[in-house]
């Protein structure tokens, strides 16, 4: 499956819309055969992961990718961490040398600096002729930021990359996009993994990770070969983990960004 040999960039750029994911799912309804990049200037009923409402002003980045059949499903899974992979170093590309520092927290949060800077919500549905559209939202905070989160956040221009709505669209699409080509559909994820944790935060330190039947605290060791978190606890045991909410505990064990992967099928 996979997306084979790079095409041409496909886009449909819009003004504004309730949210470039339901955009880009209706193309997929009506026969579009992907990769397609949907972008809007504004949304009117963005969303993030678990329903929550995405703050869309005009001057950041609202965008979103359709794929169809990218891959087997048992690798599906592992999409999260090859979009964040190549968002951020579609965003490391905006960068002078090596500031400010961009980093990605499990599985898929991009951090400018230790804060939050991108949302991302994947989101899969198996349409009526037996194909499955798997369509990738990307907001990107460039001009603006929320206020009041329970984690830091900010803006690309508060972090010192004063880029422009379109070059960020081309640098993250060009990301994505190469990222995509290095999974190669699932057949090359060790390379995604590789990659991603040589960008990630957190390795090696405490964390917390909430679960539905409770919460487990230990080090964040890395990632298993299937791309689960691997979490070592006292006493040496350690736990494979494929979705949770993690925390990663800084000094005096302050919490950081939560994130959560929900895989939908």
């Amino acid at each position: 499956m996979g997306q084979g040999r790079k095409a041409a960039r496909r886009r449909l750029a819009l003004d504004e819309v309730g949210s470039t994911n339901v955009v880009a799912l209706e193309a997929a309804r009506a026969g579009d055969p992907g990769p397609l990049w949907i972008t809007a200037a504004r949304q009117s009923a963005g969303r993030g992961r678990r329903g929550r409402e995405w703050v869309s002003e005009t001057g950041n980045l609202y965008t979103s990718l359709l794929l169809i059949d990218p891959a087997w499903p048992n690798d599906l899974l592992n999409l999260p961490l090859v979009v964040a992979l190549g968002v951020r170093d579609g965003l490391a590309g905006l960068t002078i040398g090596d500031r400010p520092s961009v980093g990605i927290k499990w599985p898929n949060d991009i951090l400018v600096d230790g804060r939050k800077s991108v949302g991302i919500l994947i989101e899969s549905e198996r349409l009526s002729d037996g194909r499955v559209a798997c369509v990738v939202g990307c907001g990107v905070n460039i001009e603006h930021c929320p206020e009041n989160t329970p984690y830091p956040v900010t803006s690309l221009r508060l972090s010192g990359i004063p880029a422009s709505v379109e070059a960020v669209f081309e640098a993250l699409a060009e990301g994505v996009e190469s990222a995509l080509a290095l999974w190669d559909g699932g057949r090359n994820f060790a390379a995604i993994r590789e990659n991603w944790l040589s960008h990630a935060a957190g390795v090696g330190g405490p964390c917390t990770i909430n679960l539905a039947e409770g919460s487990l605290t230990g080090r964040f060791v890395g990632l298993d070969l299937d791309g689960r978190l691997i979490l070592e606890e006292d006493g040496g045991r350690r736990r494979s983990i494929s979705a949770g909410d993690l925390f990663l505990l800084g000094a005096g064990g302050q919490r950081a960004a939560p994130d959560r992967f929900e895989p939908r099928h």
